[in-house]
């Protein structure tokens, strides 16, 4: 090689050591929180001297990135001290598959300006020949061509404006889809931080930074699938993270972890305020405020005063406040909603049938679970499902050991209840002072399944509010217990037949105490 080319090389290998290795680090490990997430990148840098003990670093981080949140550390070499860190919005470069989105978007937004230039002129084109019905002429003859000018050309105008109008529709649809992707891909900000450190310490031309920051623009929701098998006494429970990020590049081989509560950023508490008492000043509305201040007037008052106004099996991790599932290394690309699967058990249930029948014929499907340590499933969106058919879908979530699950109703097991007497009247059979309401139902829960089933039945307790209410409830067969509001019945009901259960209440009071009866007449 000679001078020359030895030359052109050096200041080549110079340029390249003034500036990032890359612009953007890969990031190592991302912990997801359902509306952010905390990024940790590595990243070698070149190492520009400012001084004879200073140098400095640049690194550039997402524009949806939080500053404040930088944390910074030196990997290597450890002899270097961090002085300082700032940082600037600057413009990026934007990589290939979205300037292809941009500049296909672009494309679109043409299309439509054509549509809808299109659309307009047979609008006004088609507003001329209206105007010309209003126009004079002279003979039939004349009057006749018009008609047909104005007939001929309005069809042909009104058919041209209606084809257009569906591309039209079709062509925004296209955009705001486009937009979307765009905004999910490269995230909402047009800007990134280019973030410089400075450091101290020895000579070196490179240094390794790890570095930590909180990011918008990303975050995770939980799906759920609970199939319940009443048969074999089980729930399949499945839960999968649907996980998106908008940094604008894909991200490969990265250690997930899912935070199932977002950090608190409520440090310190808010000050205890006074606890004052004083009289109370009056308030005057407006419905009232004129003629209030008319009596004021009159009676000379004191002026009002108005109130203030799938690789490894992911883990779970336990921390002091929310737990955290460890998903291991994935990859996830930048503006599309990735599915990860996070758990699948199989929970052991006690099953029962829900009958109210003070409140309709239906029975719903309840499954009772219990675990031998504690759970903090996050809220999300669960598809309930009895032996493979889909019941529906609803908000679910589940915190503790035990928890109650309901898989809609049973339309094969009813619980129907018959008044068969009310009665009141202002004399009782042994005081002629009192008055007395008599209620009796007969209740009959069918079981309408070739197999056998358990069915909870709760009917309303009457409350009595005064002492001088007294309350008498005879039952048959008697509750298998009770509790301060409702009364319950454990029936075993073969498949195919039917249990029945009578119910009376009598309630007694003096003649002249006024009495609500409540909901239940």
């Amino acid at each position: 090689m000679n001078r020359s080319a030895q030359q052109i090389l050096s200041a080549v290998i110079f340029a390249l050591s003034l500036v990032p290795l890359q612009l953007f680090a890969a990031p190592v490990e991302v912990t997801f929180y359902p509306q952010s997430a905390q990024v940790k990148e590595v990243q070698k840098v070149r190492l520009k001297p400012i001084e004879s003990s200073l140098k400095q670093a640049t690194i550039t981080i997402p524009g949806q990135a939080d500053p404040d949140t930088l944390a910074t550390q030196i990997t290597s070499p450890a002899s270097l001290i961090i002085v300082d860190q700032t940082w600037r919005q600057i413009i990026p470069q934007d990589d290939q598959g979205i300037v292809a989105m941009r500049k296909k978007l672009e494309e679109l937004k043409k299309e439509q300006n054509r549509l809808q230039a299109g659309i307009r002129a047979l609008e006004t084109q088609i507003q001329f020949w209206q105007l010309q019905t209003k126009a004079r002429v002279k003979t039939i003859a004349d009057a006749g061509n018009m008609s047909n000018a104005i007939g001929k050309n309005m069809t042909k105008m009104v058919q041209d404006k209606l084809a257009l109008e569906p591309l039209l529709e079709e062509t925004n649809k296209k955009v705001k889809v486009l937009q979307d992707n765009i905004a999910l891909t490269a995230g909402k900000k047009e800007t990134v931080w280019e973030v410089t450190v400075l450091l101290s310490g020895p000579a070196a031309v490179e240094a390794t930074l790890t570095y930590t920051y909180t990011m918008s623009g990303c975050g995770w929701t939980s799906l759920y699938r609970l199939e319940a098998q009443p048969l074999r006494k089980r729930i399949l429970f499945s839960w999968e993270a649907e996980i998106w990020q908008s940094s604008g590049h894909d991200w490969r081989q990265v250690d997930i972890r899912l935070a199932t509560l977002q950090p608190n950023t409520t440090i310190a508490p808010q000050d205890l305020p006074a606890w004052i008492i004083k009289t109370r000043q009056e308030v005057v509305y407006k419905a009232k405020r004129r003629a209030k201040q008319e009596k004021i007037s009159e009676e000379a008052a004191e002026p009002l005063a108005l109130a203030a106004s799938p690789n490894a099996a992911p883990s779970l991790s336990r921390e002091s406040s929310f737990h955290v599932w460890n998903l291991g290394k994935r990859s996830l690309n930048a503006g599309i909603k990735q599915r990860i699967q996070v758990q699948e058990e199989t929970w052991p249930v006690e099953f029962t049938h829900l009958a109210r029948p003070s409140q309709g014929d239906q029975t719903f499907v309840r499954g009772a679970v219990q675990f031998k340590e504690d759970k903090e499933i996050p809220r999300g969106t669960a598809s309930f499902m009895i032996d493979g058919a889909l019941v529906g879908k609803r908000p679910f979530s589940l915190t503790g050991r035990e928890d109650t699950i309901y898989f809609g109703a049973d339309p094969l097991i009813k619980a129907s209840s018959v008044l068969l007497n009310q009665a009141a009247g202002e004399k009782s059979f042994f005081v002629a002072d009192k008055q007395t309401f008599r209620w009796e139902w007969r209740i009959e829960v069918a079981n309408g399944r070739n197999y056998p089933v358990r069915v909870r039945m709760e009917e309303p307790l009457p409350q009595s509010r005064d002492e001088q209410i007294k309350i008498t409830i005879k039952n048959s067969p008697e509750a298998s217990e009770t509790s301060p509001t409702s009364q319950i019945w454990l029936l075993d009901i073969p498949g195919g037949e039917k249990k029945v259960v009578s119910t009376g209440v009598v309630v007694e009071a003096p003649k002249n105490l006024p009495l609500d009866l409540g909901w239940r007449r």
